[in-house]
C-alpha cells in the first residue's frame, strides 16, 4: 500500500515515523482548533475565485463545504498520521465532501509551506493579543493596590541587606513600569507576525496571477510577507515574542521571589491569603504559598522552552524544512501558553497579597535604612563633602551596632562623637536635624526628585503609568476590532460566492 498523500512514495509509512513523528505534529497543529485552518482556506478561496482561477460554480460549492466544516468543529477533522499533518488530513475532509475534483482545486498557487507559515503567524498573533490583555490587567492590578499602599512605609533592600526606606506602594509600582516595557515588546512581536506569507508556496512563488494582498486584507495582516522564500524560511517573529515574554517571566519571578521572601516567618511582612495558599499532608500548621512558588517554576519553565526554539531554528538552512518550518517552534507554543498562565496568577497575587503595616513601619525603623539620609544631613548642616559625611555615618553605624544600640537610641551626641573619631572635629549641627535624619517617615516624604519613593510623587507616577495602561488597551481593542473587520469581510466574500447563480458542478 502506497502513502496516502502521494503516489511519489511507493511504501506506507513506518509505524515510528507514523506514532513519533506525525502523530505528535498533528496533534500539535490541531491544537488550538480549526479556525485559522478554515480561515487559510477561505481567504485562499475568495481569492482564487476573484483573479478566475477557479470555476464560479466549484467556488460555490467550496464555500459552502468550508462553512460546513467550520461549523461541524474540530471533530469533523481526523487525526491519520498517515496523512503526515494537520492540513492534509484537512484536506481529505474537504475533497470526500466537496468532491476530489473540486476539492483539489482549492491547492492551486500555494504549499503547505507558505500555509503553515500563516498558521504560524495567526496563531502568534491570537496569543500575543491574549498575552497582551493579560499583562494589562497585571499592570492595573499593580498600579491599583500601589495606589492604596502609597503610604505604607516599609524597608528597602538591596543585596537582601535593609538600604533605605521606600513604600509597598512604591514597589508595586516599580514592577507595573518593568511591565510596561514588556507590554511595547509584546506590541513589536505583534507588529514582526503580522505580515502575510500566503502565496510565497513552497519558497520561489507562482506562475498563476494570485493576488496576495486580497488574502492578507481578508486575513486582517497589515502587509504581505514579500519575498517568497523569507516567507516561509523565517520565524524571527517568535523571537520577538519570546523577548518580550523572557522580560516577562523575569519580573513575574522576582516579584514572586520578593513575596516568597517576604512572607516567611522571618520577614513577616507580608501576609499569603488562604485562596492561593496549600496546606501540608502532615504538618498540620502548614500554609504553603503555592501561587508563588507556581510563578518562581514557570518563570523557569518558560525560559527553557523558549532557549529550545532557539536552539532548533539557528541549525537550520534559509529555506523551509521539517527542523525550521515545523519542530522549531513546537517547544514555544508551550510556553508562550504558560507565560499566559502565569500573568493571570500574578494578577490574582497583586490583587490578594496583604502588607502586615506595623512589621514594616517596625523594620523600616530599623537596620538602618536611614544612614544615607543622615550623611545627607551632614552634608547641607556641617557643609561636610558626602564622601566625608558617609565615612563618618560608617563609623556611627559600626559603633552602633557594636553597642548594640537600635536607630532610635542614637542621639546628637553620638554623631558628634563619630565626627570627632573620624574627622578630628565637630561641625554645626543641631539635635532636631539628626532627629528629623533618622526618622524612617521623613526620609520617604522627602525624596521627591522624579521617580522618588515619596507618597506624592508614587501617586503621580501611578497616575502617568495608569494614562499609559490606558493607551495601550486602547491600541490592543483598536487591534482586536481590525482583525474582527477583517472577519466580517471574510465572511462577507464567502457569502456572496455561496450565493451565486450558477450550475452546481458535477
Amino acid at each position: 500500500m502506497q502513502s496516502k498523500v502521494s503516489p511519489r512514495l511507493a511504501e506506507p509509512l513506518a509505524p515510528e515515523i507514523l506514532d513519533l513523528v506525525f502523530r505528535p505534529r498533528i496533534e500539535r497543529e490541531l491544537a488550538l482548533g480549526i479556525d485559522d485552518l478554515c480561515a487559510v482556506n477561505e481567504a485562499h478561496l475568495v481569492m482564487l475565485a476573484r483573479m478566475g482561477l477557479i470555476e464560479p460554480a466549484v467556488a460555490r460549492g467550496l464555500a459552502g463545504t468550508l462553512s460546513a466544516i467550520r461549523s461541524d468543529g474540530d471533530g469533523a477533522i481526523p487525526r491519520d498520521p498517515a496523512r503526515e499533518d494537520g492540513y492534509f488530513n484537512f484536506e481529505a475532509v474537504l475533497m470526500k465532501r466537496a468532491g476530489s475534483d473540486a476539492g483539489g482545486r482549492l491547492h492551486l498557487a500555494r504549499s503547505r509551506n507558505d500555509i503553515n507559515a500563516t498558521l504560524d503567524r495567526l496563531a502568534m498573533r491570537r496569543i500575543v493579543l491574549d498575552l497582551l490583555g493579560k499583562v494589562i490587567a497585571l499592570r492595573r492590578a499593580l498600579l491599583h493596590r500601589g495606589q492604596s499602599f502609597a503610604d505604607v512605609l516599609m524597608p528597602g533592600y538591596t543585596h537582601m541587606q535593609p538600604a533605605q526606606p521606600i513604600t509597598f506602594g512604591f514597589y508595586l509600582t516599580g514592577i507595573a513600569q518593568a511591565l510596561a516595557r514588556d507590554a511595547s515588546r509584546l506590541f513589536n512581536a505583534y507588529l514582526a507576525a503580522d505580515t502575510c506569507p500566503l502565496g510565497a508556496c513552497a519558497f520561489a512563488g507562482t506562475s498563476f496571477p494570485i493576488d496576495r494582498q486580497l488574502v492578507a486584507d481578508l486575513l486582517g495582516f497589515s502587509a504581505v510577507h514579500v519575498h517568497a522564500q523569507d516567507a516561509v524560511a523565517s520565524r524571527d517573529y517568535a523571537w520577538e515574542a519570546a523577548a518580550a515574554v523572557l522580560g516577562m517571566a523575569a519580573n513575574w519571578g522576582r516579584f514572586a521571589q520578593d513575596m516568597y521572601i517576604w512572607g516567611t516567618q522571618e520577614f513577616g511582612l507580608v501576609r499569603i491569603p488562604d485562596s492561593i495558599a496549600g496546606t501540608s499532608s502532615i504538618m498540620p500548621q502548614k500554609k504553603n504559598p503555592v501561587a508563588l512558588e507556581y510563578l518562581k517554576a514557570s518563570s523557569g519553565e518558560v525560559i527553557g522552552g523558549l532557549n529550545a526554539t532557539f536552539a532548533i531554528l539557528k541549525g537550520g538552512h534559509f529555506s523551509h524544512a521539517g527542523d525550521t518550518g515545523r519542530s522549531s517552534l513546537a517547544p514555544l507554543w508551550p510556553s508562550l501558553r504558560l507565560a499566559g498562565n502565569a500573568l493571570a496568577i500574578s494578577r490574582l497575587v497583586a490583587e490578594k497579597i496583604e502588607p502586615d503595616v506595623e512589621t514594616m513601619r517596625r523594620r523600616a525603623a530599623a537596620g538602618f535604612s536611614t544612614a544615607t539620609d543622615l550623611a545627607d544631613c551632614l552634608v547641607r548642616e556641617g557643609h561636610l563633602s558626602f564622601r566625608q559625611a558617609h565615612h563618618v555615618v560608617a563609623d556611627l553605624v559600626r559603633d552602633a551596632l557594636e553597642r548594640n544600640l537600635q536607630p532610635h537610641e542614637m542621639g546628637h551626641e553620638d554623631v558628634l562623637a563619630a565626627l570627632t573619631r573620624v574627622l578630628g572635629q565637630t561641625v554645626e549641627m543641631s539635635h532636631e536635624a539628626v532627629i528629623w535624619a533618622l526618622d524612617p517617615r521623613r526620609s520617604v516624604e522627602v525624596r521627591r526628585s522624579t521617580g522618588a519613593a515619596s507618597p506624592a510623587e508614587t501617586r503621580r507616577m501611578i497616575a502617568a503609568a495608569s494614562a499609559e495602561v490606558d493607551r495601550d488597551q486602547a491600541r490592543l481593542d483598536a487591534l482586536h476590532q481590525h482583525l474582527a473587520s477583517a472577519r466580517k469581510q471574510l465572511n462577507e466574500q464567502l457569502d456572496t460566492l455561496r450565493q451565486a447563480s450558477g450550475p452546481s458542478p458535477d
